[in-house]
C-alpha cells in the first residue's frame, strides 16, 4: 500500500508527496465538469447548453455537499486513528462511514428529483434552458450513489495517506468520460445522438466504475485501513464524532453552494450569455483550485496524523507551510490565466458575446485569488484537527455577509453582470484578513479527538 506516516520525516517532502498525486486526482475530477461543458459548447444551441450544464452542476454540488462534509470527517478521523496507531477506532470508522454515506446517498438522490423544478424556478432559469438542465440533472442524480461513495473512498485513503490510488483510479475514470462523451453526445458510430444527456451518462458511468474500483482498494489486505467484511457494523460513538465534523462541514459546503446559486440567480437575470460566460469562468476556478485544494488536503492528512500523535508543534508548522505554498503557486497561476483569458475562452464557446463579456471573470475575480488560497489552506488545517465549526461560522461570513452581497451591489453598478466578479474577488481579500487571526490563536488544534479524550482521561477522578 502507497501510505504516508506525516508524523515523522520532512514536512516539505511529505506534503509534496501526499499533494501531486492529489492535484492529478483532483484536475481528473474537475474534467468531468470542463468535458461535459466542453462537448456541450460545440452543439448548434451553444449557450443554452452550457448554461444547462452550469446550473445543474451547481444545483448538485448544493446536494453532493452532504457526501462532502462527511467525507471530510471521515478524513479527520482516520488520520488522527492513524497517527494515533489506534486501529480498532480507524477500522470502526471506515465501517460506519461507509453505511452513514450510502443512507445519506438515497435520501439525497429522493429529495433532488423532487425539489428539481422548484429550484430552477428559484434560481430565475431562462424558460429555454429548462428542459436541458432538467434532462442533465435527473441523470445525475440517479447516479448520485457513486458520486457520494467516491468521495468517502477517496478521502478514507487519504486519511492513512494513500493519494496515489485515487488518483489512478480517477485518471482512469476521467478518460472513460472524455471517451464517452463525443459519442453519447454527438451520436458517434452507431450510439443515438443524447445532446446534453449523453454528457449526464458518460459522467455516471465513470463515476460508477471509479467506485467500484476504490472499494476495491479500501477492502484489499494490504490496506491499513482494516476493513473486514464480517466485522461490518455502525458504531454509534464513531457515528456521533463523523456528524459532529461532518454536519457543520456539510453545511459549510452547502453554504457555498447556495451562495453561488445566489450569485448564479442573479447572473441569470443578465440573460444566457451572461450565465454561459459565468460557467466558463467557474470552469477555470476549479483549474485553479486545483494546486491550493491539493496543498490543503495533503495538509489536512498530515495536520490529522501529527495531532493524532499529540505533536501540536508539528502540526501547526505543517499548516503554515501549506499556506506559503498555495499564495505562492496561486499568483503565478492567476498571472496567466489573466494574460491568456481571451484564448482560453474561446476554447470553450463559438459565441464571441460570450468570450467579451467573459474575460471580465478572468480580470475582476482572479485578480483575488491568492487570498482565497490563503483561506482554503487554514480550512483544510481547521479540518484537519476536526474544527469544522470555525470553517462554518468563517464560510457563513465570507458568502452571506461578503461575497453575495458585494455581488449583488456592483451588479447594479455601470459593471453590470462582470461587476459581480469584482465583488466576489474583494470578499476573497476580507475574509482571508478574519482568519489570520483565528489561524494565529491555536486554539482550532484543541478539537482532535485525541486531544480531547486525553482531557476527558486526566478529568476522571482516580480511586
Amino acid at each position: 500500500m502507497r501510505n504516508i506516516d506525516a508524523t515523522k520525516g520532512p514536512i516539505t517532502k511529505n506534503m509534496m508527496k501526499l499533494a501531486w498525486p492529489i492535484a492529478v486526482s483532483n484536475l481528473a475530477n474537475v474534467f468531468y465538469n470542463i468535458a461535459d461543458t466542453f462537448f456541450v459548447g460545440q452543439l448548434e444551441n451553444s449557450a443554452d447548453a452550457i448554461a444547462a450544464v452550469t446550473i445543474a452542476f451547481n444545483v448538485v454540488f448544493l446536494l453532493v455537499a452532504f457526501a462532502i462534509g462527511l467525507s471530510t470527517a471521515t478524513t479527520t478521523l482516520i488520520s488522527q486513528y492513524f497517527g494515533a496507531k489506534n486501529h480498532d477506532n480507524l477500522e470502526k470508522t471506515v465501517h460506519t462511514s461507509i453505511i452513514v454515506i450510502c443512507s445519506l446517498a438515497f435520501l439525497v438522490t429522493i429529495t433532488g428529483i423532487l425539489t428539481k423544478q422548484w429550484i430552477f424556478k428559484i434560481l430565475q432559469t431562462d424558460p429555454d434552458v429548462i428542459p436541458l438542465a432538467d434532462e442533465y440533472f435527473t441523470i445525475i442524480m440517479v447516479g448520485m450513489f457513486f458520486m457520494f461513495t467516491f468521495y468517502v473512498f477517496q478521502s478514507m485513503l487519504r486519511g492513512v495517506g494513500d493519494t496515489k490510488t485515487p488518483m489512478v483510479a480517477s485518471i482512469v475514470s476521467n478518460i472513460i468520460n472524455v471517451v464517452l462523451d463525443p459519442f453519447l453526445i454527438y451520436g458517434w458510430l452507431f450510439f443515438p445522438k443524447l445532446g446534453v444527456a449523453g454528457a449526464a451518462y458518460a459522467t455516471v458511468i465513470a463515476r460508477a466504475l471509479l467506485s467500484f474500483y476504490l472499494f476495491y482498494r479500501v477492502i484489499q489486505k494490504d490496506c491499513p485501513l482494516g476493513v473486514r467484511m464480517r466485522h461490518f457494523r455502525i458504531d454509534l460513538k464513531i457515528a456521533k464524532e463523523i456528524f459532529r465534523i461532518g454536519i457543520p462541514s456539510s453545511l459549510s459546503e452547502m453554504s457555498v453552494a447556495f451562495g453561488t446559486m445566489l450569485i448564479l440567480g442573479r447572473m441569470n437575470t443578465f440573460g444566457s450569455v451572461a450565465t454561459a460566460a459565468h460557467g466558463i469562468g467557474a470552469r477555470f476556478d476549479s483549474l485553479l483550485y486545483l494546486p491550493m485544494a491539493a496543498i490543503g488536503q495533503a495538509s489536512a492528512t498530515m495536520v490529522g496524523q501529527n495531532l493524532g500523535a499529540k505533536n501540536r508543534d508539528r502540526a501547526f508548522k505543517t499548516a503554515t507551510e501549506s499556506m506559503k505554498f498555495i499564495f505562492i503557486s496561486i499568483v503565478a497561476l492567476t498571472l496567466l490565466f489573466i494574460i491568456f483569458a481571451k484564448p482560453l475562452l474561446s476554447a470553450f464557446t463559438n459565441d464571441p458575446a460570450v468570450v467579451d463579456l467573459g474575460k471580465f471573470y478572468f480580470y475582476y475575480h482572479f485578480s483575488f485569488f491568492c487570498f482565497l488560497g490563503l483561506r482554503v489552506a487554514m480550512i483544510f488545517a481547521f479540518y484537519g484537527a476536526g474544527d469544522s465549526r470555525s470553517v462554518f461560522i468563517t464560510t457563513i461570513i465570507s458568502l452571506f455577509v461578503l461575497r453575495v452581497p458585494l455581488a449583488y451591489l456592483f451588479s447594479y453598478t455601470s459593471l453590470g453582470a462582470s461587476g459581480m466578479w469584482l465583488g466576489m474577488g474583494l470578499s476573497h481579500f476580507i475574509t482571508a484578513i478574519i482568519m489570520i487571526f483565528i489561524f494565529r490563536s491555536k486554539k482550532w488544534m484543541e478539537k482532535a479527538i485525541v486531544l480531547r479524550e486525553e482531557k476527558a482521561d486526566k478529568a476522571l477522578p482516580v480511586d
